[in-house]
């Protein structure tokens, strides 16, 4: 099917009035089936030209709207001004990084997103909070984060401040009127780099987390989520991700597993009611934390988590003749020295997970001197975007 058929083109009206400048959404004028065939075609096009791969085929998210458990709002202020508007507090452009786009709505999040924006801008106008300049490197309101857990009632509001010095108690208030929250903070990034990472928080009500489930046809796990744990933002979409890998590492028996750049320890935690064991490596030290913390919060005795860099740390592992091992890089794909020993001292089965098709494209090549794709499987974590997930499984020749 070329990329211009009618089955990847076939237009519907974007439901979003941001469609077109916010940036977020560029699928969003094309229908659901239309999307997953354009996302299949693009993984395929990576592909082409590789020798016996398996048929590619692809899974649609459970839920095409209001799938995101995190979002991250930016403010900004009025320029020129413009009397009665105090700031601005939404998305940046795409390529317009200087611009907010005051967000009116949005349908990743949940329906009450919108609601809370518009509290806090009212909140925030009526205490006269400035919002940050990142030209003049100046003012107190920086981001706002919502992290809202899909299988639990709990959500979380961080205010991410210049200094924190702001009222609290009138922004909990706020935040409560429209917003179920069940924890806020408030947290401090004092650098000049314009990002959401806050270098310290402050618990206004609730933990400081919320506890997210994943559920299987064979189980559950539990993982609490704080301010900067990674987590995959689709939690439905993930079930089915780390519920195909589960169900693979089923079939296989394996007692003993890999998950390389296990990050929070997400796909090691969903393995262990499958496996015997696993074992994860991440080189961010507080993705580690996270992954042993919730390893005890459910009582999963099976699973070992280090802080290395795969390349430094997969060779002494590998001595350890695992049945298979999970590979799921970052973007840029598989560190050299890391594609070299898994050909060097290949383990019969390895499941590798892929967000960049031209990088899953060139590691299957370097594998494909000791291993065969048996499967490939598109998964869609983003509807309306343009990102799609891919699993493969590779055996040993």
């Amino acid at each position: 099917m070329s990329a211009t058929s009618s089955s990847t083109t076939e237009a519907t009206a974007a439901r979003c009035r941001h469609f077109g400048t916010c940036g977020g959404c560029s699928l969003q004028d094309r229908a659901y089936e239309a999307q997953l065939s354009y996302k299949k075609e693009k993984v395929a096009a990576a592909l082409k030209g590789m020798p016996g791969l398996p048929e590619l085929s692809i899974v649609g998210a459970p839920q095409i709207w209001n799938y995101r458990n995190k979002m991250e709002f930016s403010f900004g202020d009025v320029f020129p001004p413009v009397a009665g508007q105090w700031l601005k507090l939404g998305m940046k452009p795409k390529g317009r990084w200087y611009h907010i786009l005051d967000l009116q709505e949005c349908f990743l999040p949940s329906p009450e997103a919108a609601p809370l924006l518009a509290a806090v801008r009212t909140w925030a106008e009526k205490e006269k909070v400035q919002p940050y300049n990142s030209h003049k490197k100046e003012g107190e309101l920086r981001h706002l984060v919502l992290r809202e857990a899909k299988n639990t009632a709990e959500r979380m509001v961080v205010l991410v401040t210049s200094t924190g010095n702001m009222p609290k108690e009138s922004f909990v208030k706020a935040v409560l009127s429209v917003y179920p929250a069940t924890t806020i903070l408030v947290g401090r990034n004092a650098k000049i780099s314009d990002t959401a990472v806050s270098d310290s928080f402050e618990v206004l009500t609730g933990t400081g987390s919320v506890t997210e489930a994943l559920n299987f046809s064979d189980g559950s796990v539990n993982y609490r989520i704080s301010p900067l744990s990674f987590f995959q933002t689709n939690t439905k979409g993930t079930e089915v991700l780390y519920g195909i890998l589960r169900s693979w590492t089923r079939e296989l028996k394996a007692e003993l597993i890999l998950d390389l750049y296990c990050g929070g320890g997400g796909i090691a935690l969903s393995l262990a009611g499958a496996a015997g064991k696993v074992i994860g490596v991440e080189s961010n030290q507080s993705a580690v934390a996270d992954a042993k913390a919730n390893a005890a919060l459910n009582r999963l005795d099976n699973c070992e988590f280090y802080g290395s860099t795969v390349e430094f740390i997969l060779p002494a592992l590998l001595d350890m003749k695992p049945q298979a091992a999970v590979v799921d890089p970052p973007r840029a794909g598989l560190h050299a020295s890391a594609a070299k020993a898994l050909v060097d001292m290949a383990p019969p089965v390895l499941f590798y997970v892929s967000c960049n098709p031209d990088a899953l494209a060139r590691d299957l090549m370097a594998l494909g001197e000791k291993y065969t794709v048996d499967r490939l499987v598109c998964v869609d974590l983003f509807p309306h975007t343009d990102h799609v997930e891919t699993v493969a499984w590779l055996t040993r020749k």
